[in-house]
């Protein structure tokens, strides 16, 4: 597992670093060997500290980003909401890929696995992002789906926690 913490506006104290590496050493049990974990501590002095954690191994991500006035709490807050998503990821892969991530030969309830419940099926029609998101805004929906009419593929925009918008777009 490779470990990297960094900061932008905030000075890393040795014991919050040292502290912060002993927690996030206990995910390795999740992670296979080549997994990144990148933390990047935010805030200034009497402001809001963002704690995010971004965790890449193979073809997955997994983020958390918390936001707490004392940056002890930001971190915990943060490490357990990435831990509930390791876990969760682990359930669902131990069936399906073993071999994608690490896991002890206990078996999962399959009553916890998330199912698909419902089939949508809709016609896209060209718009640019812009009238995608006025589309978002009507429907009240937390993202849409449509196709871009100056890439001609099939995108999503999706509302920000911020307020702002997102889009995205599929790669080759």
């Amino acid at each position: 597992m490779n470990l990297v913490i960094s900061s932008k506006n905030y000075n890393i104290s040795g014991f919050i670093k040292s502290e912060l590496e002993q927690k996030i050493d206990k995910f390795a049990k999740y992670l296979t060997e080549d997994a990144s974990v990148t933390v990047l501590l935010k805030g200034e002095k009497n402001q809001l500290k963002k704690v995010e954690i971004t965790i890449r191994m193979r073809n997955n991500v997994l983020r958390s980003e918390v936001g707490d006035f004392d940056i002890r709490t930001a971190i915990d807050k943060s490490l357990d909401k990435i831990e509930r998503q390791l876990i969760k990821h682990k359930e669902k892969l131990i069936e399906k890929v073993p071999d994608s991530i690490r896991y002890d030969s206990d078996r999962i309830d399959e009553s916890s696995y998330s199912r698909i419940v419902r089939n949508k099926t809709f016609s896209l029609r060209p718009m640019n992002p812009e009238e995608a998101c006025f589309q978002l805004e009507l429907l009240e929906h937390s993202f849409y789906v449509f196709l871009n009419e100056a890439t001609n593929k099939v995108s999503v925009v999706y509302k920000r926690n911020d307020g702002d918008y997102g889009l995205i777009e599929p790669e080759k």
